[in-house]
């Protein structure tokens, strides 16, 4: 499994922030289609999380078509992956335009905005 990183700080549940890691690797190519997936037990431990988190993960990329699972077999990344879902673009410009809302509202400017979500996106914990 490639590096997962869990953040206390970032008020994310788990579960999503696995989810959205694995989704993101998955997308990107960084997991080959076809490729075996840990087993959430082996998951959990390894995150130091329950098996709960990781099972809801699991079940929320296989509904949107990312993963598979085989009965004793295991879990793997879907063969052809499933276009972005709409409600997820939707979900996510909400998620967006609340946070926006919210740095102006603390004073912050576009330029201040952009400048934050470059540095989120590149990974700057700075």
């Amino acid at each position: 499994m490639i590096g997962l990183t869990l953040s206390d700080a970032s008020g994310v549940p788990y579960w999503r922030q696995i989810r959205d890691q694995l989704a993101r690797q998955i997308r990107d190519g960084e997991l080959a289609p076809g490729s075996a997936l840990l087993s959430v037990r082996k998951l959990a431990t390894s995150l130091r999380v329950s098996v709960i988190t990781t099972r809801r993960a699991y079940a929320e990329l296989e509904s949107a078509g990312l993963i598979f699972s085989r009965q004793g077999r295991g879990t793997f990344v879907s063969e052809t992956i499933a276009p972005r879902d709409d409600d997820a673009v939707a979900e996510a410009r909400s998620a967006f335009a609340n946070a926006l809302d919210r740095a102006r509202g603390l004073g912050l400017d576009d330029d201040d905005v952009r400048a934050l979500v470059e540095d989120l996106i590149s990974g700057d914990k700075a």
